[in-house]
């Protein structure tokens, strides 16, 4: 987008020059940005009287000039800008939302009069800073403690959704997201509230899905109480806090004075009272002394009437009945004989039963608590992802959630689960390739070969429970495995599980962890090449992101020529998850979109920081973790960049490649966004922009209907023809992240 000439004399810091070019305000640069609102957002606080005509204008977002402001936390800017305090934008957020979220905490003192506003879903100012771990914001919004959201709010992932119910609140956000010192500080204020589901802060500590050591914020939450303290009022509501002290003051005077004036009357009332309890209590013990004599008269006349009724019988009749008492106490003595008989075998039934309690109720726990076990077993993948740090536990038959799983051929189950659990084994031996197998599944036995070469207890394989040929064809069809370098023999190749244009994918294990074996055979490529694919191994090992696949280890076998590179198994990738979602007809949400370019752009911005440029970012290479996240990887083509920042080497996939890689011309890590650009619209419409070389350097893209206008607009800028006109990983990533 261009600037207009009032925004460059901003951006210039020349004040005389935007006295020139007064004429220009009001005017924006297509998307509502006007240069009032650039000037706010780049600090220029010098320049902002100049252009006080554009205070209250807002973009097409619905952003103010004092949003943006607070958004980068430019504090000089504010106050200058307080007619715009209140305005919210088109999803209802403030400036002092946004300065929260980003953890301004100088900028809040100076948005104060927003205190206490919800967004459309309810959202405050105080859950922004406690869900993204701004302490020294939190301490700024105690005002706000005891709100709660107002409408369900999902952040769609790419296979999971994150969902926060109706009537969460910021301490359950702070437990959900793992933060202590946030938690302990607003325990006080919000602790045993509910959410519309009745789950308190305890349960989203015990039940988050994020990975990491929660056992401080879960000690804190351990007693969680129900009794709270009120949040302090915020500045605005002080002074009617004290007026109507004054009036509760004046009123306690005059409540005093009727106290006095009753007290002498309740002081009689009292000496009634007592002296009529005193004649009560004589009374009861009157009629308890009563009722004793009576009782103590009618066990004397019984006693009396058994007395006559037995001196009336004969000597006979009494010997007679002495005899019969024998008989029938033989017999009852011979019934109890057979009755502890007959009770042996219900008794070993018991003990039995009781031996298996113990399982029964371990598996019923696990069925209740909604554990990954269960959640395989119907397929369920949010609640697989948002278990995941339950991988590795069995059920009382030994199985666990990727058997029961394979079992019952949950194929994307088993995608998920195979990096975490392959080749484990049942009590009896099974891998959850046997389970696949014993039941048919043959997508689930493709996925699970990596376990082919295990046995069970009897000594058997998977190939021996196959009851098809064919199945047995595919069991038995082992591929010819490499020889690893010296010193990477530690990892047992198992299976090729895939291959791109510089080499070969095998699946692995070392001490129990399944890994991905990356085997290049440098023979096939001239000297130059040979370098290319060696970047790889050198420049990995030096990266560390939550986004970007991690190096364990790597090697080179100079006997053999190869380049080695061992990485974390991941569940697959993008490509193959776009593929299966258009063949079942399930477009991606704006927020998935969003998410997917979110997490790619943190690793190109943290790449580019390094100097190094990906030149062959394409769906396939976007890798998936278990948790959902995107990992980029495959950095067979990645190079760093020199002095001039700019490169002239033809390489990467035609379609995702920019314009300039096409024209042969020096190009930089713009390359990057451009192929980030190409994803995104792929995501958005299920097709490429452009299917041949012709059109990517003639055509602009097509348009894309029916989506988020800012998702739209920031495409289109990513795949601005020229390079100069396309936005920085950078701001491709502070973008999405306020869409989140």
């Amino acid at each position: 987008m261009s600037d207009t000439a009032s925004m460059k004399a901003i951006s210039l810091r020349v004040l005389e020059a935007m006295k020139v070019v007064i004429k220009d305000l009001g005017k924006d640069d297509g998307s509502g940005r006007t240069a009032l609102m650039k000037a706010a957002m780049e600090g220029h606080s010098n320049c902002i009287p100049p252009l006080k005509k554009e205070i209250g204008k807002k973009d097409s977002d619905g952003w103010t000039a004092l949003m943006l402001a607070a958004e980068k936390g430019h504090s000089n800017c504010i106050p200058l800008l307080e007619e715009e305090i209140g305005m919210k934008n088109n999803i209802g957020r403030t400036a002092l939302m946004e300065a929260a979220r980003r953890g301004h905490a100088s900028c809040i003192p100076l948005l104060k009069k927003e205190v206490g506003l919800q967004d459309n879903d309810g959202w405050t100012a105080l859950m922004r800073a406690a869900r993204y771990g701004h302490i020294d914001s939190v301490r700024f919004l105690f005002f706000e403690a005891g709100k709660r959201i107002t409408k369900e709010w999902k952040l769609p992932l790419l296979s999971k959704t994150i969902t926060f119910p109706p009537g969460t609140t910021a301490l359950m956000m702070a437990a959900h997201e793992n933060y202590p010192e946030i938690v302990e500080l607003l325990l006080p204020y919000e602790q045993g509230m509910e959410d519309s589901e009745g789950r308190t802060a305890q349960w989203y500590a015990n039940d988050s899905s994020k990975e990491g050591d929660y056992s401080r914020v879960r000690q804190l939450l351990k007693n969680e109480g129900s009794e709270r303290i009120l949040p302090p009022p915020n500045p605005g509501e002080m002074l009617e806090l004290r007026e109507r002290v004054n009036e509760l003051t004046t009123e306690i005077e005059s409540l005093k004075k009727d106290l006095a004036s009753s007290k002498n009357a309740h002081e009689e009332t009292k000496k009634e009272l007592s002296q009529s309890n005193r004649e009560v209590s004589s009374l009861k013990q009157q009629l308890q002394k009563a009722n004793e004599e009576a009782k103590k008269n009618h066990e004397l006349n019984e006693t009396l009437n058994k007395r006559t009724q037995e001196a009336e019988k004969s000597p006979a009749e009494a010997r007679g009945e002495v005899f019969s008492s024998k008989v029938q106490l033989s017999k009852t003595d011979e019934d109890h004989s057979h009755v502890y008989t007959d009770s042996e075998a219900p008794r070993k039934e018991l003990a039995d039963q009781k031996a298996q309690n113990p399982a029964l109720e371990n598996e019923n726990t696990l069925l209740k608590n909604g554990s990954l076990i269960p959640a395989a077993i119907k397929g369920d993948l949010n609640t697989l992802r948002r278990h995941i740090d339950q991988a590795g536990k069995r059920g009382s038959s030994g199985m666990t959630a990727l058997m029961h799983a394979a079992s019952r051929g949950q194929t994307e189950v088993v995608r998920l689960l195979r990096p975490l659990e392959a080749r484990l084994q049942d009590g009896r031996g099974w891998t959850a390739l046997m389970h696949a197998v014993g039941r048919g599944h043959e997508e689930c036995v493709g996925l699970l070969l990596l376990e082919r070469d295990l046995r069970d207890g009897e000594g058997r394989t998977a190939a021996e429970h196959a009851e098809s040929e064919k199945m047995r064809r595919v069991l038995l069809n082992q591929p010819t495995l490499p020889r690893l370098p010296d010193s990477l023999s530690v990892y047992c190749l198992t299976t090729v599980i895939g291959g791109g244009a510089f080499g070969t994918v095998y699946a692995a294990h070392k001490s129990g962890r399944n890994v991905a074996v990356k085997v290049i055979d440098l023979g096939k490529y001239n000297k130059k090449e040979r370098e290319l694919l060696r970047r790889e191994a050198e420049i990995l090992p030096s990266l560390d992101h939550p986004n970007i696949i991690r190096c364990i280890d790597a090697g080179e076998d100079d006997h053999d020529d190869t380049c080695v590179i061992v990485t974390d198994l991941c569940c697959g990738d993008l490509r193959e998850e776009m593929d299966r979602r258009k063949k079942a007809n399930s477009s991606y949400s704006d927020q998935e979109v969003w998410k997917t370019i979110r997490e790619v752009a943190a690793a190109l911005a943290y790449l580019h920081e390094k100097r190094h440029v990906h030149r062959d970012l394409k769906p396939a290479n976007v890798f998936l973790a278990p948790d959902g996240r995107c990992i980029l990887g495959d950095f067979g083509v990645a190079r760093a960049l020199g002095d001039s920042s700019r490169m002239n080497t033809h390489t990467g996939t035609d379609l995702y490649m920019a314009p300039e890689i096409h024209q042969g011309k020096r190009y930089d890590n713009s390359v990057d966004v451009w192929a980030l650009g190409v994803v995104a619209h792929e995501l958005c419409t299920g097709e490429l922009p452009f299917f041949t070389v012709p059109a990517i350097l003639e055509r602009g893209p097509p348009a894309i209907e029916n989506r988020d206008g800012g998702l739209v607009t920031l495409i289109s800028r990513m795949l601005s023809k020229d390079p100069e006109d396309r936005p920085t990983a950078q701001d491709v990533l502070e973008e999405a992240e306020r869409h989140q």
